[in-house]
């Protein structure tokens, strides 16, 4: 977003970690345009905050039975197993 865009009051997401909240502080420091939101307490960089309308049409949820979910589970459990079999050699060595 444009430094024009974020007042107090506006409606803002931080994409990195989908926060999301009211702008209630604008402060330059060291130059750079910060704004704090309400829901964290914490500042973010301006430029790094997106328009948070609310007014947008909730997004589409599909229904699917419990046996859909657990084999969608089954799969992704599989496909861990085999990136966990091919990708370590189990030996969790933290390098301290």
């Amino acid at each position: 977003m444009s430094t024009d865009d974020v007042s107090v009051g506006a409606l803002v997401r931080y994409p990195r970690t989908g926060t999301t909240g009211k702008v209630v502080r604008v402060e330059e420091i060291e130059g750079r345009q910060y704004a704090e939101i309400d829901t964290t307490g914490l500042y973010y960089q301006v430029d790094e905050l997106i328009s948070a309308d609310r007014t947008a049409a909730p997004t589409e949820r599909r229904e699917r039975s419990l046996e859909d979910y657990i084999e969608e589970h089954r799969e992704l459990q599989e496909q861990l197993e085999k990136v966990w079999e091919k990708g370590t050699d189990q030996s969790c060595d933290g390098g301290g």
